[in-house]
């Protein structure tokens, strides 16, 4: 209950600082209404052009462009001036949903939620005293080397295939989460909605 309770403040204050993805808001307080049920950190799918500065130097990465609705080429060719270090690639992430549920049972329903819903890459993810976490991750991952240091390293022809690439992927990951929406929607009549969602959001 105590940890609900503060993801739900952690949630909140993220929307009020617009840190949230709009198109998922509605499906993450769906989620959070659920008995037994509340996200964690969650995303509804990405694009963009990241600046790497070496093979597996993540934390030091950064993003030249990342959005969370498909791009033009006129913008991720702009995004490229301001290449400096390291390796540039184009990405593409799907939605992402982190949920913890208070049983095993109610884990096996997310689980099967996300499978059903079209998200192939569902997962549990962890286990920590009787909550289980589940990854609900989609398939369409897409990472394409544009070019190193600042310098672009392909065409403009295979970098418009790219980036059309790239939106065709993006909303197809993203035209799951009506499936999603109403899968969890159904699992809320069986479990019930929780009184505490709506005494934190009032609040």
């Amino acid at each position: 209950m105590r940890a609900k309770r503060e993801s739900l403040k952690i949630l909140i204050n993220a929307i009020k600082e617009n840190k949230v993805d709009d198109d998922i808001i509605d499906l993450l307080f769906l989620i959070n209404s659920i008995n037994g049920v509340y996200t964690t950190s969650s995303c509804s799918g990405r694009m963009g052009v990241i600046e790497e500065p070496g093979i597996g130097v993540k934390p030091l990465a950064r993003w030249l462009l990342k959005e969370h609705r498909p791009v033009t080429f006129e913008e991720v060719k702009e995004s490229l001036k301001n290449a400096q270090n390291g390796i540039i690639f184009l990405k593409v992430q799907p939605p992402i949903f982190h949920v913890v549920a208070e049983s095993m049972e109610i884990a096996k329903k997310i689980h099967e939620i996300g499978l059903a819903s079209g998200f192939k890459y569902t997962t549990f993810k962890a286990l920590n005293k009787g909550r289980m976490l589940v990854e609900i991750n989609g398939t369409e991952y897409l990472t394409v080397p544009l070019g190193m240091d600042g310098k672009t390293l392909i065409s403009d022809e295979y970098l418009e295939f790219s980036v059309k690439l790239g939106n065709k992927m993006l909303e197809r990951s993203k035209s799951r989460l009506p499936r999603l929406e109403e899968n969890f929607k159904k699992l809320k009549e069986v479990l019930g909605e929780d009184e505490l969602f709506h005494e934190i959001v009032e609040d």
